[in-house]
């Protein structure tokens, strides 16, 4: 018996269990091959979704920079465009780094 990770979900489950118990995939009776086709299926849909995030990040910080440079000081859109440049900043790193640690996990075959 070995602990596989789920090729639906990425939850940690039996190779012996029928169905993942957290998103009920079923389990049983795939082979090698296509459990790991699954999974690469998986990361690559995660990746694809690190990578939009990151350009949704990307356009909030330009358009908080915009916002910045195009409103007066000292109103409520003023510091709303200073929180949209905080935000877009800080989620695009986050993101960035989500994709470097999904890259080196996929690069070790964990």
């Amino acid at each position: 018996m070995a602990i596989i990770s789920c090729p639906a979900c990425g939850q940690k489950v039996s190779d012996k269990a029928p169905e993942c118990p957290k998103c009920g995939a079923a389990i049983a009776g795939l082979d090698k091959e296509k459990l790991a086709a699954m999974e690469r299926d998986r990361r690559l849909n995660l990746n694809q979704s690190l990578v939009t995030q990151s350009m949704l990040a990307m356009v909030l910080f330009l358009a908080g920079f915009f916002f910045y440079w195009q409103l007066p000081p000292h109103g409520w859109q003023y510091y709303a465009a200073i929180l949209a440049i905080g935000v877009g900043f800080i989620w695009y790193l986050v993101n960035r780094v989500r994709i470097l640690m999904l890259k080196r996990k996929s690069k070790h075959g964990l």
